[in-house]
């Protein structure tokens, strides 16, 4: 086959030509080279080093700081189960000497009890401090009603009810009708 020397365009594009074509493709390889950041630690091995050890010492020291939240966290802890412990014990203590004071109470109540007599207090009552028995005009009667009493409401089943809210209400009224009869 034989080669011509035209070609066709498609389009409303005129072709470019070839040398137009290199220069741009040229112009645009350095674009993306000014673009790429030069890295000079990636070059030099010194400074390679460099970095190596710096990001390690970053590298250590966040790992010692979490170790020490850690046992910071970890010593509050304790600290706080100490606290618990101590107020564990005073409140132990403390019941004990109540226990005690309690008992004592009791048996100085007991001996209370069992040393009074009411002849002597009479006699007590009588000679030092002046009192006598009320003469009956002295005597005043105060009469209280016998129909003193509390009215109780039954409980109602719940079997009875039924669960059903209207029969709770109207039970509940029936009640209070009966409290005023």
């Amino acid at each position: 086959m034989k080669q011509k020397d035209y070609e066709y365009v498609q389009g409303s594009t005129a072709r470019q030509l070839e040398q137009t074509r290199q220069a741009e493709q040229t112009r645009q390889v350095e674009q993306t080279r000014q673009l790429e950041p030069y890295d000079v630690y990636e070059k030099n091995s010194v400074l390679k080093a460099k970095k190596q050890y710096k990001n390690n010492r970053k590298v250590k020291l966040k790992l010692v700081l979490s170790i020490l939240a850690v046992l910071v966290a970890a010593l509050t802890v304790m600290y706080r189960f100490a606290l618990v412990t101590q107020l564990s014990y005073n409140i132990n203590k403390n019941e004990i000497i109540y226990n005690e004071l309690r008992n004592k109470n009791s048996i100085l109540k007991v001996q209370l009890e069992t040393q009074t007599d009411l002849a002597e207090i009479k006699e007590r009552a009588e000679t030092r401090l002046g009192m006598q028995k009320p003469d009956k005009s002295q005597i005043i009667y105060i009469k209280v009603p016998r129909n003193d009493y509390t009215v109780v409401m039954k409980e109602q089943n719940k079997a009875d009810g039924g669960g059903s809210i209207l029969k709770a209400f109207i039970y509940k009224v029936s009640g209070l009708v009966r409290l005023f009869e």
